[in-house]
């Protein structure tokens, strides 16, 4: 729904498409560290302070590794979430009804967004996340990937 209400704003500047990508890369920001923090506790790290060295850092290892696994995974959640909804904005642009959408409780954001963009436009868009999804299923440096991607939006 933020993402959704700070589309609504044309996004025609730079600074306006910064926005955007500071409002995701905030919503990212406070899901790895709720993920650090559910996974450190859950950790053997504060059940066995007298473990062995060896066995405390194959322990952080572990866990740096399962923090950063479902981080990605949320990461490709929440950017899931917005191409469905970039779906919806097709869909409008097509003038397709509302019968379709996906969030259907979005669907004034929905019209706010469809309504300025054509249906290439908005075609453009779904294809601009699936490429970016695919970038980041991949070993490339996730802000600089983020912030290309989003700033080849038309919302």
């Amino acid at each position: 729904e933020a993402l959704a209400a700070a589309a609504i704003e044309p996004r025609k500047s730079l600074l306006g498409r910064y926005q955007l990508l500071g409002l995701i890369t905030a919503r990212l920001a406070e899901q790895k560290e709720a993920v650090q923090r559910q996974l450190e506790a859950a950790s053997p790290l504060n059940r066995y302070p007298d473990a062995e060295k060896a066995t405390v850092e194959k322990w952080e290892a572990e866990l740096n590794a399962a923090v950063e696994a479902e981080y990605r995974r949320k990461r490709t959640e929440l950017l899931l979430l917005f191409q469905w909804w970039l779906r919806d904005v097709w869909l409008g642009s097509t003038a397709v009804g509302s019968s379709l959408l996906a969030f259907p409780e979005l669907e004034g954001a929905t019209r706010q967004v469809s309504a300025r963009l054509s249906a290439r436009e908005a075609s453009d868009n779904l294809w601009v996340l699936e490429r970016l999804q695919r970038q980041l299923a991949t070993n490339v440096q996730e802000g600089l990937a983020l912030e290309v991607g989003l700033l080849k939006l038309r919302l």
